[in-house]
């Protein structure tokens, strides 16, 4: 005779009990996913607009139409751009993140903060430009002269005029350096400046003892913002040409993003001064 619980495990009432809490468990598992799906918005990802140039009433429409927070993290001071426009951005354009994302963006400054003139002469032009970027400032020209010490910086200016130490000066300013440029012809490599940003070659121009010249931009760039954004795809003198100490170079820009492309490749250069031991003090 059977026993009374092998009756019931074998008898229709049970498996009907089993059937519905699996039935009920598997539907409580996939109620709780597809709420989860939708609360945490996962999978559904936001493309990160680009919000370089623009003012900070602009981020604020931008960022309520693609359901994103932004915040403002730091503000800088950079002549060259216009008073509370957005230099830099975290994350970066064109990132995959969800709604409600807060955007860490970095502004220039509407009033910079004035700090004291240091003194950035009377030595050498790398020693001159770590005093001026340990101070906030940056170069942004040189100017040469006949000298017997080539390198060798001998005034700073601002404005085409000279500034004395202990000059108020806004923080972020560009200061003109002028520096000897040795009593021979002393001729060296230009620099590779395809595929970077017009203040990339500026930076990597002086660090190599050049200065850009012209800036020509084509028919891609219309607004401040595409300036900013601009690509070196022609300079001349070319890569590797050797000038005089203090030559200006002539740089033509663009955002055509196939115009970069066509470029020989062996020619392109990231748009980062990092990769170049040449630039590392």
């Amino acid at each position: 005779m059977k026993s009374p619980l092998i009756q019931f495990l074998r008898s229709r009432i049970f498996w009907k009990n089993v059937l519905i809490a699996l039935s009920v468990t598997v539907g409580l598992v996939l109620l709780v996913q597809i709420s989860l799906y939708f609360y945490t918005g996962h999978g559904k990802k936001i493309k990160v607009p680009d919000f370089t140039g623009m003012s900070l009433q602009q981020v604020d429409r931008l960022c309520a139409q693609n359901n994103l927070k932004w915040v403002v993290q730091d503000s800088t001071y950079f002549e060259e751009s216009p008073r509370g426009a957005v230099l830099d951005q975290y994350p970066e354009p064109g990132a995959g993140i969800k709604e409600n994302r807060k955007i860490f963006v970095i502004t220039n400054c509407w009033f910079p903060q004035m700090i004291k003139m240091p003194k950035a002469f009377d030595m050498p032009y790398r020693q001159a430009e770590r005093v001026l970027a340990s101070a906030g400032l940056r170069i942004a020209n040189i100017e040469y002269i006949p000298h017997f010490a080539p390198t060798y910086v001998l005034e700073q200016k601002v404005g085409g005029r000279q500034i004395t130490v202990g000059s108020d000066i806004p923080k972020g300013s560009g200061i003109t350096l002028v520096v000897g440029q040795g009593l021979s012809d002393e001729r060296a490599s230009v620099p590779n400046l395809l595929n970077i940003s017009k203040e990339t070659a500026r930076t990597i121009s002086m660090s190599y003892y050049f200065n850009i010249g012209a800036i020509k931009y084509d028919t891609t760039v219309t607004t401040a913002r595409d300036s900013m954004q601009a690509k070196v795809f022609k300079q001349f003198p070319a890569f590797n040409d050797q000038a005089r100490l203090g030559t200006s170079i002539d740089i033509w820009l663009t955002i055509d993003s196939v115009m970069i492309m066509m470029m020989d490749s062996s020619n392109i250069v990231n748009d980062t001064i990092l990769n170049d031991p040449n630039l590392i003090h």
